[in-house]
């Protein structure tokens, strides 16, 4: 990023309303963003110091700090045996929100927000990526879709990029709508998941609708007609006066999902049907890659070249992503799905199971490694147990269930599959082993409570002396 995209040390000062405790050595002192994540770190931001739920970790704040352009810091919580410039805010909060909405009212690109139950973090990737055929596209990092994290994000865009994808939850959604003003809305779908906190899935429809509340008249919401929802989005973007373009299956769509197969997908874009290579399997990514082309075509973009990008995508680490390894028993590929789950998210991995042509993932070879779905209130026993015909379509030879929510559901299954029913995630990890042989398909799938990312790591651990 071109640092002078960023603040210099009296632009910086004045957008936060702060006071340079240990001011910058130099005039042509910079910075191009602030850093909440160590993930995320470039040596040209701010770091943000801890204030209550929000900054970095102190022991992460003095690992960066002599590497970083500075520090904000809250007032009252600033402290002596941190290096280099440092800046005093009165609310660390506060600031992050000043410099997003300032960055924000510079940027002169299209923003794109994407929202839903669903597939949130896999289309602003695939948007990213996509977009990046027609212009320069810049992304929010990791799930941060709170007002910190949308703020944290947009402070640290590249203000010189076309295109920013931001992805957005539903709480205090008028507040990051405030923050975001996107040109752009996807919702991509509805489901049960945080039930257990808001009521059912319309309440959740109602929610995510706010994010219409910081469009201006005349800007796009590409929604997904396909959902039950779907009036209830489309009448809150009638009100604020939104383009409203329906993507999904059915023939009264703007932009049609035709056909899917393989890896080939056949969209109708505003009646031209443009066919591609998608680097992502399954429906639901090509739902998403669906959305994609509509707010290209919405914002009257060219579709070609954004289309053929889609070929090169490749999913996210939890998120679909697919990785051959070598484990003590064997060649094996772990489908990573393990970041969180849904009803409607379970029911998508498992359908790209059991699509896959025995030919290429054998009977024999497929295991599932599911876990609980979490938050989907009173409800949630019944919509476990719904997954029988979900997991038996996908003729796994092994099933593992974790969790106390699955146990029902290994009762109807382990009669006749293979498999076995743990408590918790460690009582799995101790046994998983046992389960494996050469040449296995595994898929992982659960809520990110459930820890079944640990099971991940440890298949992708490397074997001592194994070659791939």
């Amino acid at each position: 990023m071109d640092i002078q995209n960023g603040w210099n040390a009296e632009e910086l000062a004045r957008v936060t309303q702060g006071r340079w405790r240990t001011a910058p050595p130099s005039t042509e002192w910079r910075c191009d963003g602030i850093c909440a994540d160590p993930g995320q770190f470039r040596n040209t931001q701010m770091l943000l110091a801890p204030a209550g739920a929000s900054g970095l970790r102190p022991h992460i704040l003095e690992r960066l700090v002599s590497r970083a352009a500075g520090t904000i810091a809250q007032a009252g919580e600033t402290q002596g045996r941190w290096v280099g410039p440092l800046l005093e805010v009165e609310d660390l909060n506060e600031a992050v929100g000043a410099l997003a909405r300032d960055s924000r009212s510079r940027f002169r690109g299209k923003v794109i927000a994407v929202t839903g139950s669903v597939g949130k973090t896999s289309t602003v990737a695939m948007a990213a990526h996509a977009l990046s055929g027609v212009g320069t596209s810049d992304f929010s990092q990791t799930s941060a879709n709170s007002p910190y994290g949308i703020g944290w994000n947009i402070a640290s865009m590249n203000r010189n990029a076309t295109f920013w994808v931001q992805e957005v939850a539903f709480a205090r959604m008028e507040a990051c709508s405030a923050l975001i003003q996107p040109d752009v809305a996807i919702v991509t779908a509805i489901a049960p998941a945080h039930v257990a906190r808001v009521g059912d899935t319309a309440e959740i429809a109602r929610q995510k609708a706010l994010v219409y509340t910081g469009m201006t008249p005349g800007s796009i919401a590409v929604i997904n007609a396909d959902m039950p929802e779907f009036p209830i989005f489309e009448s809150s973007a009638r009100a604020a006066r939104l383009r409203v373009v329906r993507f999904g299956t059915t023939v009264d769509c703007d932009v049609r999902l035709i056909h899917m197969e393989g890896s080939t997908v056949s969209v109708d874009i505003f009646g031209d049907v443009h066919t591609f290579e998608l680097g992502a399997a399954g429906r639901h990514m090509a739902m998403n890659a669906t959305a994609v082309l509509a707010s290209t075509a919405a914002m009257g973009l060219p579709t070609s070249p954004v289309a053929r990008q889609l070929a090169s995508f490749k999913p996210l680490p939890g998120r679909g992503r697919r990785v051959r390894t070598v484990h003590a028993n064997g060649n094996i590929e772990v489908w990573d799905e393990a970041y969180n789950a849904n009803p409607a998210s379970m029911r998508a991995a498992l359908q790209v199971l059991a699509d896959a042509a025995p030919k290429e993932v054998p009977y024999a070879s497929r295991v599932l490694v599911l876990g609980d779905m979490l938050e989907l209130g009173e409800d949630s026993q019944s919509m476990h147990l719904a997954l029988e015909a979900d997991v038996r379509a996908a003729h796994p030879d092994r099933v593992l269930l974790c969790g106390k929510l699955t146990h029902a559901l290994s009762r109807r299954l382990h009669g006749d599959i293979n498999g076995q029913w743990f408590e918790n995630v460690d009582a799995l990890l101790a046994a998983l082993d046992a389960w494996i042989k050469d040449g296995d398909v595994l898929l992982v799938k659960s809520s990110h409570g459930i820890g079944l990312t640990q099971v991940v790591t440890r298949l992708l651990r490397p074997v001592p002396g194994a070659a791939a």
